[in-house]
């Protein structure tokens, strides 16, 4: 097995066949439960949240439940078509779905109260200009939350090349952000950052 990235080629998560069993099935809720990490968030029922890479809405909708309302931004259309049915059949109201880059996310500076990004931070080619992104929708003091797989050998996620640490995140945050907290498993990281007062 190669350690070594293909060249010319990146990495996205396949929405074709049946991504909604490798979104929500058994095994992923065994290994990245849902519910405990938006628990270590500590949302407030007045916040606004943005779920970046929403997908199907696997954080979104407990997160509905402990904030004021989520924005789930996607850029892919199969995915928010079906997070649109899930919201329409469970009148998830506090959901709002909204097709969008997150490297330029269609909001006002200053929109949001806290910031997911749970598994795309690997995805995106450049992904200083990600955090900028997710600094500048942040109110003052706001809060970002990565969620991503560990960079080692764990048969989970994309190849280990795409993979970025922890250690990454924080290095490239570190303009914007300071780290408040670190969860770990064998599988993912969660990592809790706090805007700082750049003013």
């Amino acid at each position: 097995m190669s350690l070594f990235r293909p060249k010319g080629k990146s990495h996205k998560f396949d929405s074709s066949g049946d991504f909604t069993e490798r979104l929500e099935g058994e095994r992923r809720r065994r290994l990245i439960p849902p519910e405990p990490v938006v628990d270590r968030m500590q949302l407030a029922k007045d916040e606004v949240v943005m779920d970046l890479g929403a997908g199907i809405g696997y954080f979104s909708f407990p997160m509905a439940e402990r904030a004021k309302e989520v924005i789930a931004i996607d850029i892919e259309p199969k995915m928010l078509s079906v997070l649109c049915e899930r919201i329409a059949s469970a009148a998830a109201s506090r959901i709002t779905p909204i097709r969008g880059d997150i490297s330029e996310l269609p909001l006002k500076d200053g929109a949001v109260d806290h910031v997911l990004a749970a598994f795309v931070y690997h995805e995106v080619p450049d992904q200083g200009r990600f955090i900028e992104e997710a600094a500048r929708v942040l109110r003052p003091k706001g809060k970002l939350t990565v969620v991503d797989f560990q960079k080692r050998f764990t048969g989970e996620g994309p190849p280990i090349w795409v993979k970025k640490s922890p250690e990454h995140v924080t290095r490239n945050a570190s303009k914007w952000f300071r780290e408040t907290s670190r969860f770990e498993t064998r599988v993912f990281y969660q990592l809790s950052l706090i805007k700082l007062d750049l003013v």
